[in-house]
């Protein structure tokens, strides 16, 4: 009859501990919704429920101990291990919750700061996988404990593991060439690039592929393992200024100091009139780069505002280049 009430009684404690220590974490996730830290409500959101299953499980463990003097024949249960098991799986649950919680916390908050969607499916992934594994772990360390051979199911998992590592083989290198632009970060969202032959604007870096638009408007589609192993010209590193070379060709009759005058003139006043497509930060050059019996060739260099406005610029200048020769006498060779 003692062993009744004692049983009773660590049941009833047991009762009463996950009671105050439920309401203990519910003042202290009061208190850390209060605060700016993130990391408080981290820790109490993954210690609550395994530390309030624990306050019930240690008396339930002195519960059967006493249960068991009534009972002999179910003495096998009582053994230790149960004890230790039920730490495991304390230690495993916080660990497994604490991570996602992480994770989900911080890694989506780092993922929002990028264009990109790969990193925020990376972050999904390590969500998915780092639980798993530690809850892979922690079902291990128990099965060591009551002498169980884990040999055959690491074995297993790791047969499993390199079975999906082949069969999904281009996704995963797919992927880590995803991995590889975000953390290194060769161009970005809205860059204009040239890989492969292909020139365009990046308008998607997914999981599996980069997708550019061409200035022909075409969609082409690049899976990453390739663009990791390929020479990339981006177009927006440093900056996405672009220099602009226009050739100007006249009759080797002119006056040369008279042509880069004019030359001179027509760069100067096109930086103050069209600052909206030509850098204004850049000095503009006139420079004569070769002759021949009949004609001498001057290169103007200007430098766009942005990559896209290679075509405005060059229409511009030639324009006002041959509306000024009019004016002077200049003749165009």
């Amino acid at each position: 009859m003692a062993a009744i009430m004692d049983t009773i009684l660590y049941l009833a404690a047991g009762i009463c501990a996950a009671v105050v220590v439920h309401f203990v974490f519910f003042f202290l996730k009061k208190k850390s919704e209060k605060t700016e830290n993130l990391m408080d409500d981290l820790l109490v959101h993954s210690l609550g429920a395994p530390l309030t299953l624990l306050a019930f499980f240690i008396p339930f463990f002195f519960a059967i101990q006493h249960l068991i003097d009534i009972y002999p024949q179910y003495e096998w249960i009582l053994n230790e291990n149960l004890l230790h098991s039920g730490y495991i799986v304390v230690g495993t649950w916080i660990a497994a919750t604490f991570l996602d919680d992480f994770l989900r916390t911080y890694g989506k908050a780092w993922a929002e700061t990028t264009e990109t969607d790969i990193d925020d499916q990376i972050v999904d992934i390590l969500q998915k996988i780092g639980k798993y594994v530690i809850w892979f772990a922690g079902i291990v360390w128990i099965l060591t404990l009551y002498n169980i051979n884990v040999t055959p199911l690491i074995a297993g998992a790791g047969i499993i593991g390199i079975a999906i590592a082949l069969a999904a083989q281009d996704l995963i290198s797919n992927f880590f060439g995803g991995a590889v632009i975000i953390t290194d970060q060769p161009f970005k969202v809205g860059d204009r690039v040239l890989i492969n032959d292909i020139l365009g604007d990046v308008i998607h870096i997914g999981p599996r592929s980069t997708r550019i638009i061409t200035l022909d408007s075409d969609v082409v589609t690049i899976p990453n393992t390739k663009i990791a192993t390929s020479v990339i010209h981006n177009y927006s590193l440093p900056n996405p200024q672009v220099r602009i070379q226009i050739p100007v060709t006249v009759s080797n009759s002119e006056d040369i100091p008279r042509i880069k005058h004019v030359l001179g003139d027509i760069c100067n006043e096109a930086v103050k009139n069209r600052d909206d497509i030509i850098a204004h930060d850049r000095v503009p050059t006139v420079y004569l780069m070769g002759m021949n019996k009949s004609s001498m060739t001057f290169q103007i260099t200007v430098f766009a505002a942005g990559f896209s406005f290679s075509n405005d610029i060059q229409d511009y200048m030639n324009s006002q280049i041959i509306e000024r020769f009019r004016k002077e006498g200049i003749l165009l060779s």
